[in-house]
């Protein structure tokens, strides 16, 4: 099958995928795609594969800095303690 294929643009600024691509990428009715445009050119990339390779990347990091999940949970909660103690200095 040929690697380079051509979509027209509807009225609407729609395009249809191929079926090979749809299958090759894992996309169904509702996949959602992230759009870069680059020079002359638009890439398509799925959202589910942009989003894994990020959620891997800062999970790599974290793991390399020694911060776990109660790390991140403790300082989620010290920091809504800091903003509420600001906002509302009256309260205990």
């Amino acid at each position: 099958m040929d690697k380079v294929k051509s979509v027209s643009v509807s009225s609407k600024g729609q395009i249809t995928l191929s079926s090979h691509a749809r299958k090759q990428l894992g996309l169904e009715k509702g996949s959602t795609l992230m759009e870069v445009v680059v020079g002359g050119c638009v890439i398509l990339m799925p959202q589910n594969q942009i989003l894994d390779q990020i959620r891997s990347r800062a999970q790599r990091a974290l793991k390399k800095a020694g911060v776990g999940v109660d790390d991140i949970n403790a300082e989620v909660e010290r920091q809504k303690d800091q903003r509420f103690a600001k906002q509302y200095p009256d309260l205990p």
